[in-house]
């Protein structure tokens, strides 16, 4: 039957934009016509908190936030296209059912019973035919033979190069880091309170939290020495040691008082609700210092991903008192906010947080991380984009100071002018998805091995289309299985991505915490399957005609 559907790609997003064509021709195979639009990142997100969509290109999040941060947010339409999927889910399974599965989860404590509790979940999910999950994301890194010491970063957009030595010339470094947005385009106003347009990696160089998300899930020691997480009540109480001698950027000293002054900050219910795309905010009932100098979180429930979401490159990271406007201690009138109407992020959807604040937050990006921020260079042109941004080694670093002095990242206009960079020798690396395209990245990889290493994380996140249950055609769980067995995945990924990124058939990469399970069936290429069910009582005649006497 010939159906129409709209969907939805964010301009800028190289991976998704190469394989529209791809999978608009699969769908006409079976009678679907793909309406497409690729809009910036402001419409893309009014479109998504309306669920003004058939089919909406999007992705998981990766470690440390899959599964339960990125399911937790399907209850904000405002932070995740899955909360207006959800709306017309098969009867007795309801939006609100299966958000009350998620969040109970988190509140167990015992690893069989969550494990159990995700099983459940992850089968509901892909039972209902809601995500297409099309290819695994691997971040590469290409970078000159004159550095050593280049590794993944343990989740996306952490781009760890305080361990990185330099081996000839300059010990001034240049970057093209990948972005939220994809090419790097500004680093916003370095305030690790906010969102978009602030960057991650630039979080991840300048600001640091109690503790640090490590390899392979385990939970490292930064601000926090050490800590004890114990029953209390009906919740929890952790109890952090803190580091001791740790100095600000500006000189300033890291103790509990600047911790609680963060925590305040951010917590304030003022602005809280921007933050409550994760379950830690709304868990945490209390953040106070003891006598002894210890910062100590108590929460109104048990919540396993306590440690884990400490680890998060934003909100939850220090900032020095002396960065704070009004001292920090206004928290109620005088908090880290940017109103759509002066640039934020919109569609106005923090507006009425600010009626009564007034948006001043942060003055200056001071933090504890290894480099720290010197100047930006902005485009007169649009004074928008940063053409440079330098940051400087944090010479009394805690862990040892970076062998790269300075660090400059630098914008381009597109891949093409980071490929000439590179080979030019004006640029020394290429960091993350967005940089370079995949076919730029084999390339390095076949004929310039000499002189530059290419080497890939591991699978981070999985790219997906999201399927909305609230709209027609795709209201009908037959219509979404048609186009989940429609789209040809395999020739489509080798052909774009060089075997950059890999095939998958469920929402979360199974290297994420309770993921490696098996579901099914398994959302695999079928024509011939995608075909029939997209023939209006196909099934229903099928069955009728069996002799079952």
């Amino acid at each position: 039957r010939p159906l129409s559907v709209d969907f939805i790609v964010k301009e800028g997003d190289p991976h998704a934009s190469a394989v529209v064509d791809e999978i608009t021709r699969d769908l006409a195979a079976i009678g679907i016509s793909v309406n497409t639009s690729e809009v910036d990142r402001e419409m893309w997100g009014e479109l998504m908190s309306q669920g003004a969509f058939n089919m909406f290109m999007s992705k998981t999040w990766g470690a440390p936030y899959d599964p339960h941060s990125y399911a937790t947010s399907w209850r904000q339409a405002t932070a995740n296209a899955h909360h207006v999927a959800l709306e017309n889910l098969t009867a007795p399974l309801t939006r609100e059912s299966l958000m009350s599965k998620i969040e109970a989860v988190q509140k167990e404590l015992d690893q069989s019973k969550i494990a159990k509790g995700w099983e459940e979940i992850l089968r509901d999910v892909h039972g209902e035919a809601f995500n297409v999950p099309l290819w695994g994301e691997r971040a590469p890194y290409v970078f000159n033979r004159r550095l050593i010491g280049v590794l993944p970063g343990n989740q996306l957009w952490a781009y760890d190069l305080n361990d990185v030595r330099i081996l000839s010339g300059s010990a001034n470094v240049t970057v093209a880091p990948g972005s939220t947005n994809g090419l790097f385009q500004s680093v916003g106003p370095l305030n690790p309170h906010l969102y978009f347009p602030n960057e991650l990696f630039v979080n991840n160089w300048i600001y640091e939290g109690l503790v640090r998300y490590g390899k392979d899930g385990a939970i490292e020691p930064a601000l926090a020495t050490e800590w004890e997480v114990t029953n209390n009540g009906d919740g929890q109480r952790a109890v952090f040691t803190l580091r001791e001698g740790v100095k600000f950027h500006d000189g300033s000293s890291w103790n509990c008082s600047v911790a609680k002054l963060n925590f305040d900050h951010v917590l304030n219910p003022t602005v809280k609700e921007r933050h409550l795309w994760y379950g830690l905010p709304e868990i945490i009932s209390s953040w106070s210092c003891d006598a002894e100098g210890r910062f100590v979180i108590e929460t109104s429930a048990p919540y396993y991903p306590l440690l884990q979401e400490l680890g998060y490159l934003r909100p939850l990271v220090m900032t020095a008192a002396s960065a704070f406007a009004e001292g920090g201690t206004k928290t109620d009138t005088h908090n880290s906010c940017t109103p759509q109407s002066e640039g934020g992020f919109g569609p106005e959807k923090w507006d009425h947080l600010h009626e009564n604040v007034t948006c001043v937050g942060l003055k200056a990006p001071i933090g504890t991380g290894p480099f720290k921020f010197v100047s930006k260079e902005v485009d007169p042109a649009d004074n928008t984009t940063d053409l440079s941004v330098l940051f400087a080694r944090n010479e009394a670093y805690w862990g040892g100071a970076p062998a790269i002095e300075f660090l400059e990242v630098k914008y381009f206009n597109d891949t093409d002018a980071v490929e000439a960079a590179l080979l030019s020798g004006d640029l020394d690396m290429a960091l993350g998805i967005g940089p370079l395209t995949s076919s730029q990245v084999r390339n390095f990889e076949t004929k310039h091995s000499g002189t530059f290493e290419t080497i890939r994380s591991d699978v981070f996140q999985n790219t997906v289309i999201v399927l909305n249950t609230g709209m027609a055609p795709t209201d009908d769980i037959n219509v979404r299985k048609a186009i989940i067995h429609a789209i040809n995945k395999a020739p489509m990924v080798e052909e774009e991505f060089f075997g950059l990124n890999q095939v998958v058939s469920q929402l979360f990469p199974k290297s994420a915490p309770f993921s490696d399970i098996n579901l099914f069936p398994q959302w695999d290429y079928d024509l011939e399957k995608a075909a029939l069910l997209n023939c209006p009582g196909y099934l229903e005649r099928r069955l009728a005609a069996i002799p079952w006497n």
